[in-house]
């Protein structure tokens, strides 16, 4: 029987809020269970997942849009790209992110860009959909984009040989060093 493909448009991982009036900021702290873990690992393509929490503050800002603050904790196994051996990793993230209506989002915002940001492109706002904002989804996207892409043992070496510096190779290495004795 062949695996069903996973269907990866939807988010990783979902804990879904309401933001409330916006009047008063608000505190929170996501923890996961196992299985949420262990689905948040094969999703990530990592060995395991053995802790994820992510704390936040939402504090309201003008136009009806909130400033999303907190940090980001995980526990992570993943094969080292030379060994295969596991590698265990630690996240600790420092979250920073407006949250905006999600018609509010790809409009033109007024507000002037720090000279010293004019050439990088802002981080887009995450969306609130009527009155909601993901923050599960949230924290997933900050941890995938967390995990170090090439994971490596501390005393992983990886020792290649230039094929072409040995000399020939192949069939015909035999005939190559008897050219060069005659």
């Amino acid at each position: 029987m062949a695996a069903e493909p996973q269907d990866l448009a939807g988010p990783l991982f979902s804990r879904i809020i309401t933001v409330g009036d916006g009047k008063e900021p608000r505190e929170g702290k996501l923890e996961t269970t196992q299985a949420e873990r262990d689905q948040l690992a094969k999703q990530l393509r990592i060995e395991g997942l053995d802790s994820f929490s992510f704390s936040y503050r939402l504090t309201p800002i003008p136009h009806d849009r909130f400033q999303l603050t907190g940090s980001l904790q995980a526990s992570l196994t993943q094969l080292c790209v030379v060994t295969l051996e596991p590698v265990a990793e630690r996240i600790d993230e420092a979250v920073e992110v407006e949250c905006w209506p999600q018609h509010q989002i790809g409009t033109e915002d007024d507000e002037p860009v720090d000279p010293a940001f004019e050439g990088l492109p802002p981080d887009p706002p995450a969306p609130i959909i009527g009155g909601k904002l993901d923050v599960g989804a949230l924290g997933a996207e900050i941890l995938a984009s967390a995990i170090n892409p090439y994971p490596r043992k501390p005393d992983a070496e990886f020792a290649w040989d230039d094929p072409k510096a040995a000399g020939p190779s192949g069939p015909f290495a035999g005939l190559a060093k008897l050219k060069d004795k005659g």
